[in-house]
């Protein structure tokens, strides 16, 4: 390669990289991109080192050179959000005036209600959540009116708390913890959930000891807005405790985190039949 073609999005116009950008953002965030996806020769050039990596990566890094340059303007509030915004703050407790936190139990309930494609929930407890899943039930059902498919939902499980019985399997334990979330959270046929579950937290000592959780509380929904806190998805964790998370809408966070996930399910996630 030259020497003055190393990396320089320098030498490319601004309407070059929105349009790289708009093309970028239309492939499957992990799709591992080439110059013929980029439909660019020079942006190809200058990007040449990052070739092979997933589209997420490089579209963050020339929608960074767009915001340096001022130009840049979010898609409409109707698609799908790839801007960065300060994060909001949730907060399990009432709050007093001085404080502009919304409340956990609210924040979820807005992000089910408009949920509408797809919905990843990772919760260490879901204990006494019978009505958790309430408005995404109701949106799957509104959906359906209108003629158009519910989102598609996951939901990762812990199972380091669950008893170890004589004779049981890992698998086992996980499959009571399955049994144990269908019967107190999913509660309408109207919309299907993936059940998944953290391998490591259904291991055992010889003890019977867990020597690992999923502790992670987060939600992502229709892949532009995530939900990250210490807030468990239960009563307690909704209402009454002391806790704290951050409401993001930053695109190239939101991204991260499912690849994070991604990363999880090839060894360390199984499927609960």
């Amino acid at each position: 390669m030259a020497q003055d073609a190393a990396l320089s999005l320098a030498r490319v116009s601004t309407d070059r990289l929105e349009q790289a950008w708009q093309r970028l953002g239309a492939l499957p965030p992990k799709t591992r991109v080439d110059d013929g996806q980029l439909g660019d020769a020079l942006l190809a050039e200058a990007l040449e080192p990052l070739l092979g990596q997933p589209a997420w990566v490089l579209g963050s890094l020339v929608e960074a050179v767009l915001a340096e340059r001022g130009s840049f303007t979010p898609p409409s509030a109707s698609g799908p959000h790839h801007g960065s915004s300060s994060p909001e703050l949730v907060w399990s407790r009432d709050t007093g005036r001085r404080s502009c936190a919304r409340k956990t139990r609210y924040v979820i309930e807005d992000l089910f209600a408009g949920a509408s494609n797809r919905v990843l929930i990772a919760g260490y407890s879901f204990d006494y959540a019978t009505d958790l899943f309430e408005p995404l039930f109701d949106r799957a059902e509104a959906l359906e009116r209108d003629g158009l498919p519910p989102p598609k939902v996951r939901v990762i499980l812990d199972c380091s708390r669950e008893r170890l019985l004589s004779g049981d399997r890992p698998e086992d334990l996980a499959r009571r913890v399955g049994q144990e979330f269908m019967r107190t959270c999913w509660r309408r046929d109207s919309l299907r959930a993936e059940l998944l579950y953290y391998k490591p937290s259904a291991e055992r000592t010889e003890a019977g000891r867990s020597l690992y959780s999923m502790h992670a509380k987060c939600m992502v929904v229709d892949g532009n807005i995530a939900l990250v806190g210490s807030a468990n998805f239960s009563n307690r964790g909704r209402d009454r405790n002391l806790e704290v998370g951050a409401l993001i809408r930053d695109h190239h966070f939101v991204q991260s985190l499912l690849a994070a996930w991604d990363e999880v399910e090839g060894d360390e996630l199984a499927a609960l039949d």
